[in-house]
């Protein structure tokens, strides 16, 4: 049987009421970080915890290229903020391959090493980076680590699957209805939040800004979406769904 390698539990519980004791922007981090873990791994505090004590933490700005690095053999964790997996053709045409939020992993064990590929940071934000031989480790030592790697390799097989009929298969209405469908999913009220900005749905959806915008446009005067606050909300799904195909 795999030796576990946890700091003790005496010892979870101490830098976990350390980290909900820090003051300011420190302990907004922490606790940041730990729920990210929690939500990543499906693990318990005290885990997490310990899962945190093996990372190194870094903040990044929007724009920031997360991936490749120096550190190559390094599987990283987004702990806040959004990014996402591109790549580039040779006339500098942008491919979006995956969106990544806050939970999502890249880098050395989540298939990230294509050399034609990169994650570029979509907003500020926040990750935790840990060591290939500190994931192997954590993989054999905890299943649930095992089974959440395993679901996001699931997961983003899925998603770009999904994508390349998409982009084969949809016109660009389509893929628009598609993208925001997909975005508002996760919301009770199916507010996507922040405002998509249209420039970046454009480029996710392959299509120009002005068809974004313009088909919102049209949508927004038929009732299906309309702006509430700082997001855009879905009002009425079906009726998008019906434009997908």
């Amino acid at each position: 049987m795999a030796k576990k390698f946890t700091a003790p539990l005496h010892h979870a519980r101490v830098l976990l009421a350390r980290a909900k004791q820090a003051s300011g922007d420190n302990r907004r981090g922490a606790m940041q970080d730990l729920t990210a873990i929690r939500s990543a791994f499906g693990c318990g505090d005290s885990l997490a915890v310990s899962i945190a004590a093996m990372a190194r933490r870094s903040a990044h700005d929007r724009g920031a290229i997360l991936w490749p690095h120096s550190e190559s053999d390094e599987t990283s964790l987004l702990t806040s903020g959004t990014a996402q997996e591109v790549a580039y053709g040779r006339d500098g045409a942008m491919l979006v391959l995956l969106p990544l939020a806050s939970g999502d992993l890249y880098g050395g064990m989540i298939g990230s090493q294509d050399d034609e590929a990169q994650v570029e940071a979509t907003s500020k934000g926040t990750g935790a980076h840990f060591g290939g031989a500190v994931v192997m480790r954590l993989m054999e030592s905890y299943s649930c680590v095992a089974v959440a790697i395993t679901r996001q390799l699931s997961g983003r097989l899925t998603t770009m699957r999904r994508r390349m009929v998409e982009a084969a298969m949809l016109s660009a209405t389509g893929r628009i209805a598609a993208e925001l469908l997909r975005r508002s999913a996760t919301a009770p009220d199916r507010t996507i939040t922040p405002m998509p900005v249209f420039a970046e749905l454009a480029v996710a959806v392959q299509s120009t800004r002005e068809t974004v915008s313009r088909t919102i446009s049209q949508w927004e005067k038929r009732g299906l979406v309309k702006r509430v606050g700082s997001g855009l909300q879905v009002v009425a799904p079906h009726r998008l769904e019906e434009l997908v195909y």
